[in-house]
């Protein structure tokens, strides 16, 4: 990849991060002159995730390729507008290729934090980005969507010093109360007991999310996260069966504790709920700030048949003007739209 390749009106430049899932470019778009961050995607790989477009059509109608469910997904993806979750703007694909485009609003600012460090967030930062946090997943959890990985390198910083939520790569929606998971993706220090028990066949997307926002929560505030181990195995059982420790230093308020406790409960059924964590001491600071309510934080997305037709630009031949396949055989990219590398 040379600096200065162009692919349709965007002149890509450095790299921003790499992984298992693809690269993502800096790229620069002639027609507005700003930059954004190009994720590129192998489509074989979008088919093979478990979660990716289970919900049904709109009237019962059923996708008829693989290809079609993913495109339904990028119609939804595209349609989110939440101050909280990061914008995808554009999706470009070549049928002949299977690589897919995906272009999102750039966040400068990058991860809230490189964990571990020996330099946590002081309480009350922690507090202020995980009511953004908050926000825009109960966002996603009111389209449907369950995220399934929650952590602070998916969670970037805008200009603004605001929190948005990033990376659906292995999110999964559903049609009904909840998400029923039977896969286990995402970040092994942040899975929940139920997911790597290996006792439970399904288990359900939202306490999943808030169980990762919890050791998120702790990671902001200690630096790192409670279960730790280079073994995988070690690593669930520390999940499965060891208390949360909570270091003497840094100091933080028995509120914050008490709240990361109640999400991080080893039983989903009894784990804290979205609507409680909003109304949550430490959340509103005892009542002085109130989160938004549920109505007034969410506005339901619809996807039409029109939309996933229109939801991606095809553009034959594009492996003529770029060629992707040695980088995306690199597996190294992680974070969709951060310039660090390395992280948990």
């Amino acid at each position: 990849m040379q600096d200065g390749t162009r692919l349709n009106q965007y002149l890509l430049k450095e790299d921003l991060g790499r992984g298992s899932y693809g690269m993502v470019k800096l790229v620069y778009n002639e027609d507005d002159n700003n930059l954004y961050a190009m994720k590129i995607m192998s489509k074989k790989k979008l088919l093979r995730q478990a979660g990716f477009a289970r919900r049904p059509m709109k009237g019962g109608k059923k996708p008829t390729t693989p290809l079609d469910r993913v495109y339904r997904e990028i119609a939804l993806l595209k349609k989110l507008d939440h101050p909280n979750v990061v914008k995808l703007v554009e999706v470009l694909d070549d049928p002949d290729d299977d690589s897919l485009y995906m272009v999102f609003e750039l966040m400068k600012e990058g991860e809230v934090l490189d964990v571990p460090t020996t330099e946590p967030l002081k309480e009350n930062v922690a507090q202020r980005y995980f009511r953004d946090v908050l926000l825009g997943l109960e966002y996603l959890h009111y389209q449907k969507i369950i995220h399934r990985d929650i952590k602070p390198s998916n969670l970037l910083l805008d200009d603004h010093n605001r929190v948005k939520i990033a990376d659906f790569g292995v999110s999964q929606e559903f049609s009904d109360g909840d998400a029923e998971i039977s896969s286990t993706v995402g970040t092994p220090a942040f899975l929940p007991p139920e997911a790597v028990s290996g006792v439970n066949d399904k288990f359900y997307g939202k306490p999943l999310d808030i169980w990762a926002l919890g050791i998120t929560l702790y990671s902001l505030v200690y630096g790192e996260t409670p279960f730790k181990s280079p073994h995988i195995l070690e690593l669930h059982e520390k999940i499965c069966n060891h208390d949360v420790i909570y270091p003497s230093t840094p100091k933080v308020s028995v509120e914050c504790r008490e709240l990361m406790g109640r999400m991080l409960t080893k039983d989903p059924a009894l784990r804290i709920t979205m609507k409680d964590i909003k109304v949550h001491r430490w959340v509103t600071q005892g009542g002085v700030t109130p989160m938004p309510s549920e109505t007034d934080n969410c506005q339901l997305v619809t996807v039409t048949d029109d939309d996933v037709r229109s939801c991606v630009k095809v553009i034959p031949k594009l492996k003529t003007l770029i060629l992707v396949k040695s980088m995306l055989k690199k597996h190294s990219f992680k974070n969709p739209l951060t310039s660090s590398q390395g992280k948990t």
